[in-house]
C-alpha cells in the first residue's frame, strides 16, 4: 500500500531555493478540495489508493519463460519451473506481492530459488492481470491467496510482501497452513501504513480521516486494525522474518515484536535496503532463497 504515484514531487520548472521548495499546484487543489468536501475527498481518494497502478506485462511473461495459469477472471500465477531437477522433487514455493506490488520486483529471489532447485509460483492479485484499475483490498488478496494455495497447492513454503505478507496472516488465521514461511517486510500494523498513504496525497484533519476509515470500508470483514498477535502465537512450522533496519513503511520495531510473538521464528534485518528494495539485495534474497527452497 505504498503507492508510488502519490509521493510528492518537486516543484516543476526548475530553479533553486524558495521556487523549488513551492507546493505543486495539484496539492494546492488538494488541499483546498478537501478542505471543502473532506468526506467525498477522503473517500474518492480511499478508492484509488486500494486500486493498483501496476500490471502484468504479457511480454514479462515471455521474457523469462514463465507460464500464465488463469486463476479466474481476476488473479492468476506466473509459473517459473525448476531448473537443475525434477518436477517431482522440486521445492514448491509460492511468492505474494504486496499491493501494488509487480512481477519485476521478484525477479531475482525467483532466479535465486530456481538456482536452489525450486519450481516457483507468483500470485497476480486482483486489479493487477489488466491495466484497468480495479480494487485490490484486503478483501481482494486474501480470498486469493486461499484460491490459489486450493487450486495450485500444495506448497512447501511461502514468500510474502509487503501487504501479501499481512493478507497471509489473515488467511493462517482462517486455517491455511503451509511448513515454511518467510514474512518480507511485513506492516503488521496496517493502520500506521494506511495513514502514511493518506499522507503522501497531503491530507491532514478530517479529510486523513475520512481516508482512513474509508480505506477501512473498503476492506470489508479484514479489518486492517485486527490484532495479530494470537494468529502469530499460533503458528506452526519454520518461519522467518526478513526486514530492512530503514524500513519507511514498516517499523524495524515492529517487525521484532511480530518475530518474538512467533515461537521459533527467525528475524533476519539487513541495514541495506528499506521497504521495496530489500527484494533486490542479493544477500537478502539468497537468505530467503535458501531459506523457502529448504536448502
Amino acid at each position: 500500500m505504498v503507492r508510488e504515484d502519490v509521493q510528492v514531487q518537486a516543484a516543476e520548472g526548475g530553479g533553486a531555493g524558495e521556487r523549488a521548495c513551492e507546493p505543486s499546484l495539484r496539492r494546492k487543489v488538494l488541499h483546498g478540495v478537501a478542505r471543502l468536501a473532506p468526506a467525498l475527498t477522503g473517500r474518492l481518494l480511499a478508492q484509488r489508493y486500494l486500486s493498483p497502478a501496476s500490471h502484468l506485462d504479457p511480454a514479462h511473461v515471455a521474457r523469462n519463460g514463465a507460464r500464465l495459469i488463469p486463476l479466474g477472471p481476476d488473479r492468476a500465477v506466473l509459473r517459473f519451473a525448476a531448473s537443475g531437477t525434477t518436477e517431482h522433487s522440486a521445492a514448491r514455493v509460492l511468492l505474494i506481492p504486496g499491493h501494488d506490488g509487480h512481477a519485476r520486483q521478484f525477479l531475482r529471489l525467483v532466479r535465486d530459488l530456481r538456482r536452489a532447485g525450486a519450481a516457483v509460483d507468483l500470485l497476480i492479485l486482483p486489479g493487477h492481470l489488466h491495466p484497468a484499475r480495479t480494487l485490490c483490498s484486503l478483501e481482494d488478496i486474501v480470498p486469493a491467496i486461499r484460491h490459489c494455495t486450493r487450486d495450485c497447492g500444495p506448497y512447501d513454503a511461502i514468500g510474502a510482501h509487503c501487504v501479501g505478507a499481512r493478507s497471509l496472516l489473515f488467511a493462517l488465521g482462517e486455517g491455511l497452513e503451509c511448513p515454511r514461511i518467510a514474512f518480507i517486510s511485513t506492516p503488521v500494523e496496517l493502520p500506521k501504513l494506511i495513514r502514511l498513504g493518506g499522507t503522501q496525497y497531503g491530507l491532514d484533519g478530517p479529510a486523513l480521516a475520512r481516508f482512513e476509515s474509508g480505506v477501512a470500508r473498503l476492506c470489508g470483514r479484514y479489518d486492517p486494525a485486527a490484532d495479530w498477535r494470537p494468529v502469530a502465537r499460533a503458528r506452526q512450522g519454520e518461519t522467518l522474518v526478513v526486514h530492512a533496519r530503514h524500513d519507511y513503511a514498516a517499523p524495524v520495531a515492529d517487525a521484532r515484536a511480530f518475530a518474538a510473538a512467533i515461537p521459533g521464528a527467525e528475524l533476519e534485518v539487513f541495514e541495506q535496503g528499506d521497504h521495496n528494495t530489500i527484494l533486490n539485495l542479493a544477500t537478502a534474497s539468497r537468505r530467503l532463497a535458501g531459506f523457502l527452497a529448504g536448502s
